[in-house]
């Protein structure tokens, strides 16, 4: 990210290069708060999949929101970036990793299945493949039969994680 500066950021925007510096110390800290914020929005959309009655439906919803996978997306080529600092990053993965723990308990919860591995196995699982789903198939690149036919391969696999 090296070519992209604060002043091409905000003209992007539509606001002053100083605005930006008013709220961050540089394009550093500028980044680390996306990073966070991408984290926190992409861990409050698992939860709330997690905390439906219907977990298995509200997961292969999230498996084609496309705001899901462009804040996935995003997140992993601000991980690649020297100027994000680490922390951030550990921090969103970990938050992201967290709710999808929960989701994929959720999963199993709903068809009566408890986990038979460590469920942060079972999470990092689903978490993978959600963003293997955003990397990988960008919406319409794939027609819907074959997109359904991954999701239910998937979702036969997360259930032998259950007993």
């Amino acid at each position: 990210m090296g070519a992209l500066s604060l002043q091409a950021i905000a003209n992007e925007a539509g606001v002053s290069k100083a605005l930006l510096l008013y709220h961050f110390a540089g394009k550093t800290a500028l980044l680390d708060a996306m990073v966070a914020a991408l984290g926190s929005a992409g861990a409050e959309r698992l939860r709330a999949a997690g905390g439906r009655p219907d977990a298995m439906a509200a997961w292969r919803a999230l498996a084609r929101d496309e705001v899901l996978a462009g804040e996935a997306a995003l997140l992993a080529a601000l991980g690649r970036e020297a100027e994000v600092g680490p922390a951030p990053i550990a921090e969103a993965r970990a938050a992201r990793h967290t709710a999808a723990v929960t989701l994929a308990a959720a999963i199993l919860a709903e068809v009566g299945l408890t986990p038979r591995v460590p469920p942060a196995f079972i999470g990092a699982l689903l978490l993978r493949q959600l963003d293997g789903l955003a990397a990988a198939a960008p919406r319409g690149a794939l027609p819907d039969a074959a997109f359904d036919a991954e999701l239910d391969a998937f979702a036969l696999a997360l259930l032998a994680f259950g007993h």
